[in-house]
């Protein structure tokens, strides 16, 4: 009785066994597909014009004028707004004067240069006439008609005003010289008395939209302040901020798939046109810029955009869920008896998929991981 007993113990435990093996064997499994798989690169980021700009004002004061508006069509050289610039007028008028003189000065009618040509033309006709007296004297003097000291007289007459003329024609030399460095000084107190009066006329150094101003008739506004924001009309591009652990596999050319928040889930296709080398410390992060690969219709700028840039895609890859590798890239494999773990190389991979490139096949049952 006892031996029957304590013989049974064993088959039991035997019996347990093979029904938790089965139970084991029974777990959900799934089989890798044959699939398209795509891996990409999220960004975020906004929608921009291109080639905008920030319009700053370059003087202090109040704004006397405003011509623009956000949405409102520019010309290069048209005036957004003007700030009031009194004093620079001023400035400007007293040193346009100044030139109109400097230049009236150094012109081949000024009054200063026609005197100094009126004594040039005195010295010489004194000098030619001393000239002629100092050769009839010298030929009197040879002849002895007349003493030594009344040919001296006339010889020296003739030293004193060929040095007159020699000064006149260098007085006539240096003057010009001199009003050609006052009308170059007058020219560049115009010309900075110009950019400085010009500094209280705000204009827009491109053709395009003025998208947004920041400031109001009778408003104060500092110089360095932000008044305006100005860019090209109808393009716009993507700026997107892309995370440090991802930018090397971004390039120029690759595809971009792109949702806005204000069109739903309505997604456009761009291209990936410049990427930045400098981080931003703050998020960690690189600017990456993308251009639309078509010619969208598109009213507003600045909203935010996801993105996912296309880095790699591949034809009937053998694919399994992401959810059934476990760590070490290891998979669970259906076998019989007992199931076995095995290390997989991984390939391209996204959210839901991973490639599996070596480690399984087609056929092999792969469990799925109980939820814990």
């Amino acid at each position: 009785m006892n031996k029957k007993f304590f013989l049974a113990i064993p088959v039991t435990a035997i019996i347990i066994s093979l029904l938790m093996v089965a139970a084991c064997n029974k777990a959900k499994t799934i089989k890798p597909e044959r699939k398209a798989i795509t891996e990409a690169v999220y960004a975020s980021g906004f929608l921009v014009p291109k080639n905008e700009y920030k319009v700053f004002s370059l003087s202090d004061g109040y704004i006397v004028s405003k011509s623009k508006d956000g949405g409102d069509d520019i010309k290069r050289g048209e005036e957004i707004y003007k700030i009031q610039n009194d004093a620079s007028g001023a400035k400007l008028g007293a040193s346009s004067s100044a030139y109109d003189l400097a230049r009236m000065n150094a012109g081949d009618n000024s009054p200063v240069l026609l005197d100094l040509k009126n004594k040039i033309r005195s010295a010489e006709a004194k000098f030619k006439n001393d000239s002629l007296n100092y050769v009839r004297y010298k030929n009197m003097f040879d002849a002895q008609a007349i003493t030594k000291a009344q040919f001296d007289q006339a010889a020296l007459a003739y030293e004193v005003s060929g040095n007159d003329l020699k000064s006149v024609n260098e007085g006539l030399r240096r003057t010009k010289d001199q009003l050609q460095v006052e009308l170059k000084n007058a020219q560049s107190v115009v010309a900075a008395s110009n950019l400085d009066y010009g500094n209280y006329s705000i204009c827009s150094v491109m053709e395009g939209m003025v998208y947004e101003t920041y400031k109001d008739l009778g408003e104060a506004v500092r110089r360095t302040e932000l008044v305006a924001i100005v860019g090209e009309k109808g393009a716009k591009i993507l700026e997107l901020s892309v995370d440090q652990q991802d930018i090397d596999k971004v390039k120029i050319g690759q595809e971009v798939i792109v949702k806005m928040d204000v069109s739903g889930s309505k997604t456009y296709k761009a291209k990936v046109s410049r990427i930045y080398p400098n981080m931003n410390q703050q998020d960690q992060s690189f600017k990456v810029e993308a251009e639309f690969v078509e010619n969208y219709e598109m009213n507003f700028v600045h909203i935010s955009v996801e993105a996912n840039i296309i880095i790699a895609h591949k034809e009937n890859a053998l694919i399994i869920p992401k959810n059934v590798v476990q760590a070490n890239d290891e998979v669970e494999v259906k076998s019989y008896g007992i199931n076995k773990k095995v290390k997989i190389k991984k390939g391209l991979e996204n959210l839901e998929y991973v490639e599996v490139v070596e480690g399984i096949k087609a056929e092999d049952e792969v469990v799925i991981p109980k939820v814990k």
